[in-house]
């Protein structure tokens, strides 16, 4: 069923169809692999993500079960995923996420600038210093692959503290579990949706932190760390601190407060890995490895300010979800285009010279955007 609220808001749309969008993406270009159906296979993938949402309120009946069996969906999930981990050679897959951390530690833990490691597909490591000091106790187990898994769990947590019934958080948890696109990131050992759902934490944080200037410290600091995993976020934060100006949930000076303690901790998360290794940070680093091998830098600005006009837009909290998520898309599909226009659709997409997964940083956004509006 669909609501009269949902008819009068298109965004709701929006964010299902950027949804099943990328499910359609990583379907079309990893069932090309398998089958000559692979167009019409990922029309109905697509399709069926849709449905669920379309028909999510059938399963309010089974109310007193239901959050027995999203829990089992979870552990079914998750031990299906350690099985295969087991069976599939990481090798072998052509992705190299767990091969970027593994290497960028291996050259660390002997002594040896850690952004001048290469993956075994010859990949320098390109984010942030906090996004290895997260994998390390994964890279430490041998198996990158839980670090994949775990990122189920903070979004569930997120999940859970809404005020949407359980019967449509279960709905939800199926979604995701069921994506095409999620099952391939555990599978690679790639973390593009954690990295998406811990940023969304720390501003539902900041948000529901506002009125506790105690905690306006605590948010510089989990800001600070979190940017350093990856320099898009810095779109959503940007969305979120011209909705807290707009509205004047703080002053300019605490804002101004968040921004140094920010900084100051970003930086300080460099200090471990460019310490006594000053002359080839000079030569090579993040900044500049994911400028050359992302999309130019004056590109990467444009985008940033463009989503800089959403500031007009932003009248509810929950427009800050709405356009961060829609935001990362179109940053991404702009990185997508431009390498489609410079080496062609083939190499760019099928080929890929154009990383797919990074359309995965604006689902948990998009998600949450639902959730919302659903409580």
């Amino acid at each position: 069923m669909i609501t009269t609220s949902e008819r009068k808001d298109p965004r709701t749309f929006i964010c299902i169809g950027i949804f099943a969008g990328v499910n359609f993406l990583f379907a079309v270009k990893y069932l090309e692999r398998l089958t000559s159906f692979y167009l019409p296979a990922a029309i109905l993938i697509a399709l069926f993500y849709i449905l669920v949402w379309r028909f999510r309120y059938m399963l309010q009946p089974y109310r007193p079960v239901i959050n027995i069996v999203g829990w089992m969906l979870i552990a079914a999930y998750i031990a299906g995923s350690v099985y295969l981990f087991g069976k599939i050679s990481q090798e072998s897959l052509g992705v190299d996420r767990w091969s970027v951390i593994s290497s960028f530690w291996d050259n660390y833990f002997k002594g040896r600038y850690a952004y001048l490691a290469t993956s075994h597909m010859g990949n320098y490591p390109g984010p942030m210093p906090f996004y290895y000091i997260l994998a390390l106790p994964f890279y430490l187990t041998g198996e990158l692959g839980y670090f994949s898994l775990f990122g189920i769990f903070p979004f569930l947590l997120l999940l859970r503290s809404t005020k949407t019934p359980v019967v449509l958080q279960t709905v939800y948890i199926v979604w995701l579990l069921s994506s095409f696109f999620f099952f391939w990131e555990v599978l690679c050992r790639s973390n593009v949706f954690l990295n998406g759902s811990l940023v969304l934490i720390s501003i539902v944080y900041l948000f529901y932190s506002i009125e506790n200037k105690k905690a306006i410290l605590w948010n510089g600091v989990f800001i600070g760390l979190i940017l350093s995993t990856r320099n898009v976020f810095v779109i959503a934060y940007a969305i979120a601190f011209l909705y807290i100006f707009r509205h004047t949930l703080l002053s300019l000076v605490q804002i101004v407060y968040i921004g140094i303690v920010t900084v100051l901790v970003f930086a300080l998360t460099f200090v471990p890995f460019v310490y006594g290794h000053w002359e080839e940070f000079r030569r090579m680093n993040p900044f500049i490895i994911q400028s050359d091998y992302l999309m130019p830098a004056w590109l990467s600005v444009s985008c940033v300010i463009l989503s800089m006009f959403s500031f007009f837009l932003l009248k509810k909290k929950s427009d800050v979800y709405f356009y961060s998520g829609v935001s990362l898309f179109l940053t991404i599909s702009v990185y997508f285009v431009y390498h489609v226009l410079t080496r062609g659709f083939v190499e760019a997409y099928f080929n890929s010279s154009v990383d797919i997964s990074y359309f995965i940083l604006s689902i948990p956004f998009c998600m949450y955007y639902l959730f919302e509006k659903e409580g």
